[in-house]
């Protein structure tokens, strides 16, 4: 997973013009704005922008928290349908950048 983010960050997976829209926020025709760009939600951490996206199958799940910033990445996997990582992921995010403000 660490070298899927660092080939994201290096441009091997999309090129500049394609990862420039999957980071940016859309608003809908309605002029809804959405935290969501093509392909991962783009939220904050204290201020702090953040890129998470989540997945899962049949009994599998995972999270992702980027903290572009810093350069951090947390993730998180679980093997049960009824256990998703997400908040896990997203409150070690958290405790990682404010140790790392500090």
């Amino acid at each position: 997973m660490v070298r899927w983010q660092h080939a994201l960050n290096a441009g091997l997976v999309l090129d500049a013009e394609h990862t420039r829209k999957a980071l940016t926020p859309y608003s809908l025709k309605n002029v809804e704005k959405l935290t969501y760009g093509y392909g991962w939600h783009l939220k904050d951490i204290n201020g702090i922008p953040t890129r998470e996206h989540g997945g899962s199958v049949f009994g599998f799940k995972s999270m992702a928290v980027y903290i572009p910033f810093q350069d951090i990445c947390v993730i998180g996997f679980s093997n049960g349908d009824c256990h998703s990582p997400k908040q896990v992921v997203k409150d070690m995010a958290k405790k990682v950048l404010n140790a790392v403000k500090k």
